[in-house]
């Protein structure tokens, strides 16, 4: 009996000095808490079981210009995965010298965007490497390397 009765004389000391002020904020604040709380806790559930993954994939990149010739060049990355599991949805984006364009791009998916190239392609294994190959056409005679390179937002060696 002694907790209740301490609990009960001390809530309605609380309760109506507080009551004008901090009953509708308590409520607002109470009912916004708790339905944020909820699927907020689902989705953390959730994704906490999925992101350990993605952490320990980190791909790299290394760009290296392969050929070059007048008026363009061709351009290789490789994407290597040192992880131990398969990296899916990897995207290298590549932001090419003004005046220039890709032209042909082998063994991965790509699309452009003025001068940013985003290219995608299939899972690389744990371990494993994936190499493609686009061909830039290059309004100058001597061909420009492109000005950036990164692969999920990190640089790529060799530029």
């Amino acid at each position: 009996g002694t907790p209740s009765a301490g609990a009960t004389a001390v809530a309605p000391t609380v309760a109506p000095t507080a009551t004008p002020s901090a009953r509708p904020s308590r409520t607002a604040a109470s009912a916004t808490t708790r339905p944020s709380r909820t699927p907020s806790a689902k989705p953390s559930r959730t994704s906490s079981l999925a992101p350990p993954a993605p952490p320990q994939v980190v791909v790299v990149a290394r760009y290296e210009t392969d050929s070059s010739r007048l008026f363009g060049y061709t351009g290789e990355i490789v994407v290597d995965n040192p992880g131990g599991a398969p990296a899916a949805n990897w995207s290298v984006v590549v932001t090419l010298a003004e005046g220039t364009t890709v032209d042909d791009v082998d063994d991965a998916n790509w699309r452009q965007d003025g001068r940013t190239i985003t290219f995608t392609g299939p899972a690389v294994s744990a371990g494993g490497s994936q190499t493609f190959r686009f061909d830039v056409r290059d309004s100058r005679p001597k061909a420009r390397e492109p000005e950036s390179c990164t692969i999920d937002g990190k640089p790529c060696a060799g530029l």
